[in-house]
């Protein structure tokens, strides 16, 4: 009998492997560049590192930081005082510009770094900042279009829309074509998207454990941050 469906054999090299299987390839991928990766993952550390000094205490009016049992400082558990108010609010809005731009340009050259590691090719940081000169805005825009269709569609359009970065960072199309080329490689396949978004999910639930979670989350996170890229590289040599 003739065999109908579309879906790959298991022993065909077309047959997508599981979320779970693209970690080890990842891991490979990111360690034999970690001069790359690890530079580009320590700035989103230290946003973490940041966020977590700055979090309230349980309880209590203070930050972690005011607190002399878990980090000193010249305040020793007592509340920020008031003329330093105003520095405060000025830095949290400098601060808030600098994760904006900053952020913007390490995930692009992350994305871009994981892209070419998996086609083989050389990463070099040069490159990687003259692809954010050159499509840095329309990156940014794209970045904020997709998460716009996800809030709206309550998730829905997760998956379909994963991939639209790689797309426009390999193809150099605007907004809508790398919306509409994700759309089109994942049609039949967002269930190995899902796959990859749920590994993802469950890496990050290591941060209900204070402090060591997080920084777990964080190493496992990086390791197995190569797989869109990985699934994206796949998806293409199904079409």
């Amino acid at each position: 009998m003739a065999r109908t469906s579309k879906r790959a054999r298991k022993t065909s090299p077309l047959n997508l492997p599981s979320a779970f299987d693209l970690f080890t390839p990842s891991k490979e991928i990111v360690l034999k560049n970690i001069w790359i990766f690890g530079p580009l993952y320590a700035v989103p550390f230290v946003f973490w590192l940041h966020s977590w000094i700055w979090s309230p205490l349980p309880n209590q009016p203070a930050h972690w930081w005011q607190s002399g049992r878990d980090l000193s400082s010249g305040w020793t558990g007592s509340p920020l005082p008031t003329y330093g108010t105003f520095l405060v609010v000025g830095f949290s809005l400098l601060w808030f510009i600098i994760i904006a731009f900053l952020g913007t340009a390490v995930q692009i050259m992350t994305q871009e770094a994981q892209l070419r590691a998996v086609q083989g090719e050389r990463l070099d940081f040069q490159d990687l900042w003259k692809v954010v000169k050159q499509i840095g805005w329309r990156m940014f825009g794209l970045y904020i279009v997709t998460t716009l269709l996800v809030i709206v569609s309550l998730l829905t359009f997760t998956a379909r829309y994963f991939l639209a970065p790689y797309v426009m960072l390999e193809k150099r199309v605007g907004i809508r074509e790398a919306l509409d080329q994700s759309a089109e490689l994942t049609r039949d396949h967002r269930g190995s998207v899902w796959g990859i978004l749920g590994v993802m999910i469950l890496i990050g639930l290591f941060n209900i454990i204070p402090i060591l979670g997080g920084l777990v989350s964080f190493a496992l996170g990086g390791l197995y941050s190569v797989a869109p890229a990985l699934r994206y590289q796949q998806l293409k040599r199904l079409t």
